[in-house]
């Protein structure tokens, strides 16, 4: 299952009508479930790999509450869950992409669902809310087209160009801004951020894409995740020589967030250390570390 937004800020894990049903019938309903976290090659803080989750079994299928998902959990990102039937472990699973990919200067390592990656990943969804507030024009437009165009399996998304001042804003915009709209989408066309297309209005007024024989064309403007493929840093990691003397082989480890302990506070080091590396990577949703995190830099370490 992909790992959703809401998810990640409601801190859940829905469960299989299965997995419900088999609480339900060993009388578990109230009592906390172990959770197990894999999450190979990335990085996970120890207190989120085995965590105490409290099921919740109301409704169709219910769900696990009070879960931390890891800072390294993102939209999109695909769960493998394992329930031994009758138990009260729920074991979940990461997998690793062969290749690592860049999707709008986010690093992905691990397979995940491009679809729900465009939808929830767009500008104003992070793990601290789901909002368009504070965002400009640009982000507007590119949250508007990621949110509401029609999506592909590969995580495009198309969305009728005429369609947009409606998907902005509340009410029918103003000529100033409808000039500011434009110059926008004209800006993103320009800078390959977004891409022109051709679809045609079918008599019940739904868009088509490619467009259909017979049905009047009007323009779309798209959104295209074009992942790129990212070589592993470093020469690779190599066994050392039997005679060296150091056991172990060593590798690099990227930079990454860590949960601090509760009242914990990162130092002004960590927080310049952070800025500094979302200013590399170009990093586009804010370059101040999240509450209750610190950054640890990269390094090479022995295994």
């Amino acid at each position: 299952m992909p790992l959703r937004l809401a998810h990640i800020l409601e801190g859940r894990l829905p469960l299989s009508r299965m997995a419900r049903d088999g609480l339900v019938s060993a009388g578990l309903e109230a009592a906390p479930v172990r959770m197990e976290i894999s999450h190979p090659g990335g990085e996970i803080d120890v207190s989120e790999e085995v965590q105490r989750a409290v099921p919740d079994l109301t409704g169709e299928t219910g769900m696990l509450r009070e879960v931390q998902w890891p800072i390294d959990f993102f939209p999109g990102l695909l769960l493998h869950v394992q329930w031994p039937r009758g138990g009260t472990v729920f074991r979940l699973r990461t997998v690793e992409l062969e290749d690592p990919v860049e999707v709008d200067g986010m690093l992905i390592a691990h397979r995940y669902d491009p679809t729900v990656l465009t939808r929830e990943g767009a500008p104003g969804s992070s793990r601290d809310g789901d909002s368009s507030a504070g965002l400009d024009t640009r982000q507007l437009v590119m949250r508007a087209v990621r949110r509401f165009g029609r999506l592909t399996p590969d995580g495009h998304a198309l969305l009728d160009r005429s369609a947009l001042p409606r998907g902005i804003y509340d009410t029918t915009p103003a000529a100033h801004q409808i000039t500011t709209l434009e110059q926008a989408v004209d800006e993103l066309l320009a800078e390959q951020r977004l891409y022109a297309a051709t679809g045609s209005r079918g008599g019940d007024g739904e868009p088509h894409y490619p467009a259909r024989r017979g049905e009047s064309t009007i323009a779309l403007i798209g959104y295209a995740p074009d992942p790129v493929v990212v070589s592993r840093p470093g020469p690779g990691a190599c066994a050392l020589p039997p005679d060296s003397g150091v056991a172990g082989v060593e590798h690099f480890v990227h930079g990454f967030l860590r949960r601090l302990p509760p009242g914990w506070e990162p130092t002004d080091a960590q927080r310049a250390a952070y800025r500094e590396h979302c200013r590399r990577v170009g990093k586009a949703d804010g370059w101040e570390l999240p509450h209750g995190y610190t950054f640890v830099t990269a390094h090479s370490r022995r295994r």
